[in-house]
Protein backbone atom coordinates (compact mmCIF):
# COMPACT_ATOMS: atom_id res chain seq x y z
CA UNK A 1 0.00 0.00 0.00
CA UNK A 2 2.80 2.41 0.82
CA UNK A 3 3.75 2.82 -2.84
CA UNK A 4 0.31 2.74 -4.46
CA UNK A 5 -1.66 5.71 -5.76
CA UNK A 6 -5.47 5.99 -5.83
CA UNK A 7 -7.63 4.21 -6.66
CA UNK A 8 -5.58 1.07 -6.01
CA UNK A 9 -4.31 2.44 -2.69
CA UNK A 10 -7.77 3.13 -1.30
CA UNK A 11 -9.07 -0.26 -2.37
CA UNK A 12 -6.46 -2.00 -0.19
CA UNK A 13 -6.21 0.52 2.63
CA UNK A 14 -9.92 0.56 3.39
CA UNK A 15 -10.19 -3.14 4.33
CA UNK A 16 -6.85 -3.02 6.13
CA UNK A 17 -8.06 -0.09 8.24
CA UNK A 18 -11.30 -1.94 9.00
CA UNK A 19 -9.31 -4.87 10.38
CA UNK A 20 -6.94 -2.53 12.26
CA UNK A 21 -9.64 -0.98 14.45
CA UNK A 22 -8.98 1.14 17.57
CA UNK A 23 -10.81 -1.52 19.59
CA UNK A 24 -8.46 -4.23 18.37
CA UNK A 25 -5.45 -2.06 19.22
CA UNK A 26 -6.83 -1.22 22.67
CA UNK A 27 -7.42 -4.89 23.38
CA UNK A 28 -3.71 -5.56 22.77
CA UNK A 29 -2.57 -3.37 25.70
CA UNK A 30 -2.63 -6.14 28.36
CA UNK A 31 -0.70 -8.45 26.05
CA UNK A 32 1.89 -5.77 25.29
CA UNK A 33 2.31 -4.98 28.99
CA UNK A 34 2.64 -8.61 30.07
CA UNK A 35 5.11 -9.34 27.28
CA UNK A 36 7.26 -6.37 28.33
CA UNK A 37 7.17 -7.53 31.95
CA UNK A 38 8.14 -11.07 31.00
CA UNK A 39 11.08 -9.83 28.93
CA UNK A 40 12.35 -7.52 31.67
CA UNK A 41 11.91 -10.20 34.34
CA UNK A 42 14.70 -12.16 32.63
CA UNK A 43 17.21 -9.37 33.26
CA UNK A 44 19.88 -9.88 35.91
CA UNK A 45 19.88 -6.43 37.59
CA UNK A 46 23.42 -6.96 38.89
CA UNK A 47 24.87 -7.09 35.35
CA UNK A 48 24.82 -4.64 32.42
CA UNK A 49 22.34 -5.56 29.69
CA UNK A 50 21.55 -4.55 26.13
CA UNK A 51 18.12 -2.92 26.16
CA UNK A 52 17.76 -3.52 22.39
CA UNK A 53 18.22 -7.29 22.62
CA UNK A 54 16.28 -7.43 25.88
CA UNK A 55 13.25 -5.28 25.09
CA UNK A 56 13.26 -3.06 21.99
CA UNK A 57 13.88 -5.91 19.53
CA UNK A 58 11.76 -8.79 20.90
CA UNK A 59 8.72 -6.83 22.13
CA UNK A 60 7.47 -5.47 18.75
CA UNK A 61 8.40 -8.76 17.08
CA UNK A 62 6.29 -10.85 19.46
CA UNK A 63 3.39 -8.43 19.48
CA UNK A 64 3.14 -7.81 15.75
CA UNK A 65 3.68 -11.38 14.58
CA UNK A 66 1.22 -12.61 17.21
CA UNK A 67 -1.26 -9.90 16.17
CA UNK A 68 -0.98 -11.01 12.55
CA UNK A 69 -1.61 -14.65 13.43
CA UNK A 70 1.88 -16.00 12.67
CA UNK A 71 2.61 -19.16 14.74
CA UNK A 72 5.30 -18.57 17.37
CA UNK A 73 7.55 -21.27 15.94
CA UNK A 74 7.84 -19.19 12.74
CA UNK A 75 8.71 -15.83 14.34
CA UNK A 76 12.49 -16.21 14.09
CA UNK A 77 12.28 -17.18 10.42
CA UNK A 78 10.02 -14.22 9.61
CA UNK A 79 12.34 -11.85 11.46
CA UNK A 80 15.29 -13.09 9.40
CA UNK A 81 13.36 -12.44 6.20
CA UNK A 82 12.52 -8.92 7.39
CA UNK A 83 16.23 -8.31 7.89
CA UNK A 84 16.90 -9.40 4.33
CA UNK A 85 14.17 -7.09 3.10
CA UNK A 86 15.74 -4.11 4.88
CA UNK A 87 19.17 -4.88 3.47
CA UNK A 88 17.93 -5.47 -0.07
CA UNK A 89 15.64 -2.45 -0.34
CA UNK A 90 17.43 0.15 1.81
CA UNK A 91 21.00 -1.07 2.32
CA UNK A 92 24.05 -1.54 0.09
CA UNK A 93 24.47 -5.30 -0.27
CA UNK A 94 27.16 -6.86 -2.40
CA UNK A 95 26.05 -8.83 -5.45
CA UNK A 96 26.22 -12.11 -3.52
CA UNK A 97 24.36 -10.62 -0.56
CA UNK A 98 21.69 -9.18 -2.86
CA UNK A 99 21.16 -12.60 -4.45
CA UNK A 100 20.82 -14.20 -1.01
CA UNK A 101 18.34 -11.55 0.13
CA UNK A 102 16.32 -11.90 -3.09
CA UNK A 103 16.00 -15.64 -2.50
CA UNK A 104 14.87 -14.88 1.04
CA UNK A 105 12.17 -12.60 -0.37
CA UNK A 106 10.81 -15.47 -2.44
CA UNK A 107 10.53 -17.61 0.71
CA UNK A 108 9.04 -14.69 2.62
CA UNK A 109 6.29 -14.09 0.05
CA UNK A 110 5.60 -17.80 -0.32
CA UNK A 111 5.24 -18.23 3.43
CA UNK A 112 2.66 -15.43 3.69
CA UNK A 113 0.63 -16.85 0.80
CA UNK A 114 0.63 -20.23 2.55
CA UNK A 115 -0.37 -18.55 5.83
CA UNK A 116 -3.38 -16.94 4.14
CA UNK A 117 -4.37 -20.29 2.63
CA UNK A 118 -4.18 -21.93 6.06
CA UNK A 119 -6.12 -19.12 7.77
CA UNK A 120 -8.84 -19.34 5.14
CA UNK A 121 -10.01 -22.62 6.70
CA UNK A 122 -8.64 -22.21 10.23
CA UNK A 123 -9.54 -18.73 11.50
CA UNK A 124 -8.38 -17.16 14.73
CA UNK A 125 -8.68 -13.86 16.60
CA UNK A 126 -5.96 -12.17 14.57
CA UNK A 127 -5.38 -9.64 11.82
CA UNK A 128 -5.03 -12.16 8.99
CA UNK A 129 -8.37 -13.72 9.91
CA UNK A 130 -9.99 -10.28 10.12
CA UNK A 131 -8.81 -9.51 6.59
CA UNK A 132 -10.16 -12.84 5.37
CA UNK A 133 -13.55 -12.02 6.86
CA UNK A 134 -13.59 -8.95 4.64
CA UNK A 135 -12.62 -11.17 1.70
CA UNK A 136 -15.61 -13.40 2.51
CA UNK A 137 -17.94 -10.41 2.12
CA UNK A 138 -16.60 -9.64 -1.37
CA UNK A 139 -13.86 -11.89 -2.75
CA UNK A 140 -13.17 -9.49 -5.62
CA UNK A 141 -12.74 -6.49 -3.30
CA UNK A 142 -9.89 -8.16 -1.40
CA UNK A 143 -8.29 -11.26 -2.88
CA UNK A 144 -6.14 -13.79 -1.03
CA UNK A 145 -3.09 -12.45 -2.87
CA UNK A 146 -3.89 -8.95 -1.66
CA UNK A 147 -4.34 -10.17 1.91
CA UNK A 148 -0.86 -11.71 1.68
CA UNK A 149 0.48 -8.42 0.29
CA UNK A 150 -0.97 -6.46 3.22
CA UNK A 151 0.63 -8.92 5.63
CA UNK A 152 3.92 -8.51 3.76
CA UNK A 153 3.82 -4.77 4.41
CA UNK A 154 2.67 -5.03 8.00
CA UNK A 155 5.08 -7.78 9.00
CA UNK A 156 7.99 -5.46 8.24
CA UNK A 157 6.73 -1.95 8.97
CA UNK A 158 4.79 -3.05 12.03
CA UNK A 159 7.81 -4.02 14.10
CA UNK A 160 11.02 -2.60 12.59
CA UNK A 161 9.90 0.98 13.14
CA UNK A 162 8.68 0.31 16.69
CA UNK A 163 11.92 -1.47 17.54
CA UNK A 164 13.77 1.70 16.53
CA UNK A 165 11.29 3.96 18.30
CA UNK A 166 11.84 2.18 21.61
CA UNK A 167 15.61 2.19 21.16
CA UNK A 168 15.69 5.88 20.22
CA UNK A 169 13.45 6.75 23.16
CA UNK A 170 15.56 4.97 25.77
CA UNK A 171 18.77 6.40 24.33
CA UNK A 172 17.47 9.99 24.34
CA UNK A 173 16.10 9.64 27.86
CA UNK A 174 19.29 8.24 29.34
CA UNK A 175 21.70 10.61 27.58
CA UNK A 176 20.21 13.31 29.83
CA UNK A 177 19.40 11.38 33.06
CA UNK A 178 17.01 14.05 34.32
CA UNK A 179 14.64 13.08 31.47
CA UNK A 180 14.51 9.47 32.63
CA UNK A 181 14.24 10.45 36.30
CA UNK A 182 11.24 12.62 35.54
CA UNK A 183 9.36 9.76 33.91
CA UNK A 184 10.09 7.52 36.89
CA UNK A 185 8.28 10.08 39.03
CA UNK A 186 5.68 11.13 36.45
CA UNK A 187 4.81 8.11 34.27
CA UNK A 188 1.74 9.94 32.97
CA UNK A 189 4.17 12.01 30.88
CA UNK A 190 5.43 8.99 28.96
CA UNK A 191 3.01 9.22 25.98
CA UNK A 192 3.91 12.90 25.50
CA UNK A 193 7.60 12.00 25.66
CA UNK A 194 7.15 9.35 22.96
CA UNK A 195 5.51 11.97 20.73
CA UNK A 196 8.46 14.30 21.26
CA UNK A 197 10.90 11.50 20.40
CA UNK A 198 9.02 10.99 17.13
CA UNK A 199 9.64 14.67 16.36
CA UNK A 200 13.18 14.86 17.73
CA UNK A 201 14.62 11.52 16.59
CA UNK A 202 12.16 9.66 14.33
CA UNK A 203 12.47 5.99 13.41
CA UNK A 204 12.08 6.77 9.70
CA UNK A 205 14.00 9.98 8.99
CA UNK A 206 14.11 9.50 5.20
CA UNK A 207 11.83 8.10 2.52
CA UNK A 208 12.03 7.76 -1.24
CA UNK A 209 9.42 8.73 -3.78
CA UNK A 210 9.11 9.07 -7.58
CA UNK A 211 6.84 11.73 -9.04
CA UNK A 212 4.14 10.34 -11.30
CA UNK A 213 3.50 13.73 -12.89
CA UNK A 214 5.04 17.21 -12.89
CA UNK A 215 4.74 18.86 -9.48
CA UNK A 216 5.94 21.80 -7.42
CA UNK A 217 7.49 21.07 -4.03
CA UNK A 218 8.82 23.85 -1.82
CA UNK A 219 8.93 26.19 -4.79
CA UNK A 220 10.96 23.72 -6.87
CA UNK A 221 9.55 22.52 -10.19
CA UNK A 222 9.80 18.74 -10.51
CA UNK A 223 9.26 16.78 -13.74
CA UNK A 224 7.48 13.45 -13.93
CA UNK A 225 9.61 10.47 -12.85
CA UNK A 226 11.85 12.62 -10.65
CA UNK A 227 13.51 10.58 -7.91
CA UNK A 228 13.02 12.25 -4.54
CA UNK A 229 14.94 11.69 -1.30
CA UNK A 230 12.62 13.16 1.32
CA UNK A 231 14.28 14.15 4.59
CA UNK A 232 11.20 13.70 6.81
CA UNK A 233 13.16 14.28 10.01
CA UNK A 234 13.88 17.85 8.92
CA UNK A 235 10.17 18.62 9.18
CA UNK A 236 10.41 17.98 12.91
CA UNK A 237 13.07 20.70 13.19
CA UNK A 238 11.08 23.37 11.33
CA UNK A 239 11.33 26.45 13.56
CA UNK A 240 8.22 27.97 11.97
CA UNK A 241 6.19 25.07 13.38
CA UNK A 242 8.24 24.02 16.44
CA UNK A 243 9.76 26.94 18.39
CA UNK A 244 13.29 26.18 19.60
CA UNK A 245 13.29 22.94 17.57
CA UNK A 246 16.71 21.73 18.79
CA UNK A 247 15.41 21.55 22.36
CA UNK A 248 13.95 18.26 23.62
CA UNK A 249 10.65 19.26 25.25
CA UNK A 250 8.20 16.51 26.28
CA UNK A 251 5.63 19.19 27.09
CA UNK A 252 5.70 20.64 23.58
CA UNK A 253 1.99 21.13 22.77
CA UNK A 254 2.22 20.33 19.05
CA UNK A 255 4.80 17.54 18.99
CA UNK A 256 2.41 15.32 17.03
CA UNK A 257 2.61 17.67 14.04
CA UNK A 258 5.42 15.73 12.45
CA UNK A 259 5.79 13.46 9.45
CA UNK A 260 6.92 10.54 11.61
CA UNK A 261 3.91 8.48 10.51
CA UNK A 262 3.44 10.15 7.14
CA UNK A 263 0.61 12.40 6.11
CA UNK A 264 -2.58 12.28 4.04
CA UNK A 265 -3.75 9.07 2.39
CA UNK A 266 -0.52 7.27 3.34
CA UNK A 267 -0.69 8.09 7.06
CA UNK A 268 0.36 4.96 8.93
CA UNK A 269 -2.65 2.88 9.98
CA UNK A 270 -0.55 1.37 12.78
CA UNK A 271 0.47 4.68 14.38
CA UNK A 272 -1.64 4.16 17.51
CA UNK A 273 -0.24 0.65 17.84
CA UNK A 274 3.36 1.87 17.64
CA UNK A 275 2.80 4.67 20.14
CA UNK A 276 1.12 2.25 22.54
CA UNK A 277 3.95 -0.29 22.38
CA UNK A 278 6.63 2.35 22.94
CA UNK A 279 4.74 3.94 25.83
CA UNK A 280 4.14 0.63 27.58
CA UNK A 281 7.77 -0.41 27.06
CA UNK A 282 9.07 2.79 28.67
CA UNK A 283 6.52 2.59 31.48
CA UNK A 284 7.57 -0.95 32.36
CA UNK A 285 11.28 -0.12 32.03
CA UNK A 286 11.11 2.94 34.30
CA UNK A 287 8.94 1.09 36.78
CA UNK A 288 11.26 -1.90 37.06
CA UNK A 289 14.60 -0.08 36.79
CA UNK A 290 14.21 3.45 38.22
CA UNK A 291 17.99 4.00 38.44
CA UNK A 292 18.85 2.91 34.90
CA UNK A 293 22.00 4.44 33.35
CA UNK A 294 23.82 4.25 30.04
CA UNK A 295 27.05 2.29 30.20
CA UNK A 296 29.84 4.83 29.66
CA UNK A 297 32.27 4.66 26.76
CA UNK A 298 30.11 2.60 24.40
CA UNK A 299 30.10 3.28 20.66
CA UNK A 300 26.44 3.36 19.66
CA UNK A 301 26.11 2.02 16.11
CA UNK A 302 23.02 2.43 13.96
CA UNK A 303 21.49 0.14 11.36
CA UNK A 304 23.29 0.61 8.00
CA UNK A 305 20.47 1.68 5.71
CA UNK A 306 19.07 4.89 4.27
CA UNK A 307 15.55 4.96 5.73
CA UNK A 308 15.38 3.44 9.21
CA UNK A 309 17.25 4.80 12.23
CA UNK A 310 17.75 3.12 15.57
CA UNK A 311 20.63 1.83 17.71
CA UNK A 312 21.73 -1.72 17.06
CA UNK A 313 22.78 -2.10 20.69
CA UNK A 314 22.32 0.05 23.78
CA UNK A 315 24.07 -1.14 26.91
CA UNK A 316 22.68 -0.02 30.26
CA UNK A 317 23.07 -0.84 33.93
CA UNK A 318 20.41 -0.91 36.61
Amino acid sequence: MVSLDPPAHGRLRKPAARAFTPRRVEQMEPTIRQTARDLLARVDPTEPFDVIDTLAFPLPLRIMFGFMGVPEEDWARLKEWCGSRASLAWGRPTDDEALHHARQMVLYRRYLRDLVTTKATDRGDDFASALLEIHDEDPEALTHEEVASILFSLSFAGHETTNNLIGNTVRRLLEEPVRYERLVKEPQQIPHTVDEILRFDPSVPVWRRVTTKPATLGGVELPANAKLFLWLAAAGRDASVFPDPEAFDPERPNSRRTLAFGRGIHFCIGSAFGRLEASVAVEELTGRFPDLELMPGQDIAFHPNISFRGPQHLWVKA
